[in-house]
């Protein structure tokens, strides 16, 4: 029997899209044109999914969750986003909607949301003919009640979400497989040790709110796993209680939503994304064309004066252009770590002569301190030699801004098992709104002259490595980035 889903969206064209695109992979399709007409189609009849668009006339995307967890809770929502609905999506999530989707609709993304929606459904399914298959099992024996239990166990191992049973102290007295295989979990380690490596809960903790009410709680938080990678994991709490109906233990059941959030960066972002790429371009075609009128008034008038100025300028604006491509590359392309063992010593060198140049037209003195030894590394180069580029761009930038002789300091440090990398200028520095939104997409504070992913791709770039980038600064003073990787 077809899977029925309900599509309610108040463009006509994109419900004849989907709609033709949902029956061709096998669903039985019905519509509806607004929020209002697709309740009244829930309260007469059942739905497998509700695929609604988040924001419509009169009633709402997030009303029609609201009304059909109300009216049929065993029916899987997916929300359809437009760009800036990123808080109403979130929010959505909270309210058991099972995905969202941005539009303009990929194909994939849209089959990926559906597979989730089965999913939970398919599990649904199981618990509902386990708790039946249960009721008759504790009329029979004893060995039958043993082999179900067994059962229980082996559904809650197999669940793809991250399932612990936490008792008041947040000790984690349970776990399903996943997690186990995931997490650097020890028994009788708290939630807060496994996740975070914390001495203490972290602050709005899910699991102690549903100890003091009963209540289910949700929350979103950053992990880290066992081979030291970030996660975003959305958490969900329920409380387990004891025959006086007190709660004993609370049931945690986190799922991972960091390809999610990560998907939805790149979708939210992509219409900045064209403008400023666009307004960059256009700044180095106006350069070229400078720089040419440039050298061909010097050809025609014998000047070399004139020649040389302008292929000056041709060569920087070549040089801009090469820089863009490469974020842009760095930014819309999901790009995996190239890993090979570099030397530090020939690292650092070849991170020094690709910025000597520019600090030396600045009149900049820039400071290297390293080890001379012959320490490898287990790096991306390329991505390594872009990430620190960026920030030594920075740095020159802000020593040039100033009427001050610009000095940039660069020591590299080995603390086992750590090596770190301290890059210091005494430039114009940074205010305290600044400082927190240097590494964001699109951020920059150099007018037309950035792009603003220069940061943001040097940031996400050393992630990737298991390091870690931090930022002080003072007005006016100084800038410091310091950089801390492992060493193996």
């Amino acid at each position: 029997m077809a899977v029925k889903v309900l599509l309610v969206d108040d463009e006509e064209g994109i419900r004849k899209v989907l709609k033709i695109t949902l029956q061709d992979i096998g669903y039985e399709v019905f519509t509806a044109d607004n929020g209002k007409k697709a309740a009244e189609k829930i309260d007469k009849g059942f739905y497998d999914i509700v695929l609604t668009d988040i924001r419509m006339p009169g009633m709402d995307g997030i009303s029609l969750l609201k009304h059909v967890k109300k009216k049929c809770p065993d029916t899987e929502v997916i929300m359809i986003t437009g760009h800036g609905d990123f808080k109403l999506a979130i929010e959505s999530l909270k309210l058991d909607a099972v995905d969202f989707i941005s539009k303009p609709i990929d194909n994939d993304v849209l089959e990926i949301a559906l597979k989730r929606a089965h999913d939970r459904i398919g599990i649904r399914k199981k618990i509902l003919a386990y708790t039946k298959n249960l009721e008759v099992l504790v009329k029979e024996k004893t060995r039958k009640l043993a082999e179900s239990q067994k059962r229980y166990i082996q559904l809650f191992n197999e669940s793809p979400s991250y399932l612990t049973i936490q008792d008041k102290n947040l000790n984690i007295i349970e776990t399903n497989r996943i997690f186990k295989e995931h997490f650097n979990y020890k028994e009788g380690m708290t939630c807060y040790e496994v996740y975070k490596g914390r001495k203490s809960p972290c602050p709005g903790c899910p699991v102690i709110k549903t100890f003091d009410d009963g209540n289910s709680h949700t929350a979103e938080m950053d992990v880290v796993l066992k081979d030291s990678s970030e996660r975003n994991i959305f958490i969900q709490t329920s409380a387990i209680t004891d025959s006086e109906g007190k709660v004993k233990h609370v049931m945690e059941m986190s799922t991972d939503v960091t390809m999610i959030r990560e998907l939805q960066d790149h979708l939210a972002s992509l219409g900045l994304h064209i403008g400023s790429v666009s307004h960059g371009l256009k700044q180095v075609l106006t350069g070229l064309d400078g720089g040419s009128y440039f050298i061909e008034s010097g050809l025609k008038k014998n000047d070399n004066q004139l020649i040389s100025e302008g292929w000056e300028i041709v060569k920087e604006k070549i040089s801009k252009t090469r820089q863009m491509v490469l974020d842009i590359l760095y930014h819309t392309k999901k790009r995996e770590l190239d890993r090979s063992s570099v030397l530090l010593t020939e690292l650092i060198k070849e991170i020094v002569s690709s910025i000597q140049p520019k600090a030396d037209q600045e009149n900049i003195h820039l400071n290297v301190d390293a080890p001379h030894n012959n320490i490898s590394l287990y790096i991306d180069k390329m991505a390594f030699l872009a990430a620190f580029s960026s920030i030594l761009e920075n740095a020159v930038d802000a020593c040039k801004s100033t009427d001050k002789k610009g000095e940039i300091d660069f020591l590299i440090q080995i603390k086992d098992p750590h090596i770190i990398f301290t890059i210091k200028d005494n430039g114009k520095g940074l205010d305290e709104n600044r400082k927190d939104k240097i590494f964001n997409l699109f951020y920059s504070d150099k007018g037309n002259k950035g792009t603003g992913l220069g940061l943001f791709i040097a940031s996400r770039s050393i992630k990737q490595h298991g390091g870690t980038i931090n930022v002080t600064s003072q007005l006016n003073q100084y800038t410091q980035f310091i950089v801390t990787l492992p060493l193996k």
